[in-house]
C-alpha cells in the first residue's frame, strides 16, 4: 500500500512537472522578439518583429549557415524622428515599448507602441525634474518605470529628479519620487541591475574628473518602495549598462565593453559592506569573446545590446559594418552595415567559469546606418 502511493505520488509529481514545462514552452512559442532600429536612412526608427522559431527551422536547413537576409517587411512600426541628430531612449514593460524618440528637446513626448494590439500611443511628456534629457535611463521595476537622470543632482532644486509611470484602467501618469540621484558632479552611470527582491536597483557610477581627493565612483541602490538611496561602497558592476538577474545562476549577467560576458554574485541590500562577490573590476568572465569585432561595432556604447528571455536563454543584438567594406564607405551607402541577432543559453561549468551551452541560433539581416556613435539596435522578448 506504502509503495503504491508512494509510486502514485512520483507519477503526479511528474504530471505536475510536465505540464508546468509544457505551459512554459506554449508561453514561449508566443512570445516574439521585437527590434528597434533606426534604420530609416538617418530619419527615423523601425519595429521589426522576429519570430524565433523561424531560426530554428531555417538555420537548420541551411546546414547551420547564417545567411545574410533583409529585416521582414512590413515592419510592425515606423516613426518619423531625428535619428540623425539624437539617438532615442527606449524602454519595455509588459506587452508596451516606450520611446523618447529625440533626447535633445525638452517638449518630446513620450511614444508607446502595444505589441498586443499593434496600436500606438502618446503617453506623458516629459517633467522638468527629468531635463535635460541626455543622461536619462529608465528602469522596469514590477509595473512601473523608473527614468533617472543623474545630471538633475548638480542643481540646487527642490525639484524630484526621476519620475515614475503606473498604469491604471490602461491611462498612463506621472507621480514624482522625492530622491534625487546622490551623484556627484562629475560621475556618469556605468551600469545597473534590478535586485530578485523585484523592488531594489542597484546603480554604479564612475568619476571621469582627475582631481585628488575625489571619489573614483561606486555603487548605490535604491529602493522603489521606501524611495530611499543607499551607499555600498567604491565598487562597481562589471558590466556595461543593464544587467539581468538570472534565477538558474543566481546572478547577475551583463555586457562589458570589450564583447565578453560577465556576472557577479547578487549584492545585499545592505549598507557599505555589502558588495559584489567578484569585487569592483571581476565577474564570471565568459570562456569565448561575445561580440568578435567590437571596433567594427556601429552604435554606443559599444554597438551591441543584450537581452534576457528568461529561462537562462539570452539574446544578443550587434550591429557591425559589413565585411569588406570600410566604415566611412559602409555609413554612406545602403545596406552597409550587418545586424546580428544571436540567442544562447548561459550556464557556469565546472570550474564555476561562466559558459555559452550548445544552443546557439543566430541571423544576420542587413540594414543601413548613418553614424557610428548612434542608436544602439535594442531587443525585446515580449508577447
Amino acid at each position: 500500500m506504502s509503495s503504491f502511493g508512494s509510486r502514485r505520488r512520483g507519477r503526479e509529481q511528474r504530471c505536475d512537472e510536465d505540464d508546468g514545462a509544457a505551459a512554459k514552452r506554449a508561453r514561449r512559442s508566443q512570445e516574439h522578439l521585437y527590434l528597434v532600429v533606426d534604420d530609416w536612412e538617418g530619419t527615423g526608427y523601425s519595429i521589426h518583429k522576429l519570430d524565433v522559431d523561424e531560426f530554428e527551422s531555417a538555420d537548420a536547413g541551411d546546414g547551420g549557415e547564417n545567411k545574410l537576409r533583409r529585416l521582414p517587411e512590413p515592419c510592425a512600426l515606423r516613426m518619423e524622428a531625428p535619428a540623425d541628430r539624437s539617438k532615442a531612449i527606449v524602454a519595455a514593460l509588459g506587452s508596451k515599448i516606450f520611446l523618447v524618440t529625440d533626447r535633445l528637446s525638452d517638449g518630446a513626448p513620450m511614444l508607446i507602441y502595444d505589441t498586443e494590439t499593434a496600436s500606438l500611443a502618446v503617453g506623458p511628456r516629459l517633467t522638468p525634474a527629468l531635463r535635460p534629457v541626455g543622461f536619462m535611463f529608465i528602469v522596469p521595476v514590477g509595473q512601473r518605470l523608473y527614468a533617472f537622470n543623474p545630471r538633475r543632482a548638480d542643481h540646487q532644486s527642490f525639484e524630484e529628479d526621476e519620475f515614475r509611470l503606473s498604469r491604471r484602467a490602461e491611462r498612463w501618469s506621472v507621480g514624482s519620487v522625492p530622491a534625487p540621484m546622490p551623484l556627484g558632479k562629475h560621475e556618469l552611470v556605468t551600469a545597473y541591475a534590478v535586485h530578485p527582491d523585484g523592488r531594489t536597483i542597484f546603480v554604479s557610477a564612475r568619476n571621469w574628473s582627475r582631481l585628488r581627493g575625489k571619489r573614483k565612483g561606486g555603487t548605490h541602490s535604491f529602493d522603489a518602495r521606501s524611495s530611499v538611496w543607499t551607499w555600498h561602497g567604491e565598487w562597481k558592476l562589471p558590466f556595461q549598462g543593464r544587467g539581468y538577474y538570472v534565477e538558474e545562476l543566481d546572478a547577475w549577467l551583463g555586457l562589458r565593453r570589450d564583447g565578453f560576458l560577465c556576472s557577479c554574485a547578487v549584492a545585499s541590500r545592505g549598507g557599505a559592506a555589502a558588495r559584489c562577490r567578484s569585487g569592483s573590476s571581476g565577474g564570471r568572465h565568459c570562456s569565448a569573446r561575445m561580440t568578435p569585432f567590437p571596433k567594427r561595432h556601429v552604435g554606443s556604447p559599444i554597438g551591441a545590446t543584450l537581452t534576457y528571455m528568461g529561462d537562462g536563454r539570452f539574446c544578443l543584438a550587434e550591429c557591425a559594418v559589413r565585411p569588406g567594406l570600410g566604415v566611412d564607405e559602409a555609413l554612406s551607402g545602403e545596406d552597409g552595415c550587418v545586424l546580428h541577432v544571436t540567442i544562447f543559453e548561459v550556464k557556469y561549468g565546472k570550474r564555476g567559469d561562466l559558459e555559452t551551452t550548445a544552443l546557439h541560433l543566430a541571423r544576420s539581416y542587413l540594414v543601413t546606418r548613418y553614424s557610428t556613435g548612434g542608436f544602439s539596435a535594442r531587443a525585446f522578448w515580449m508577447l
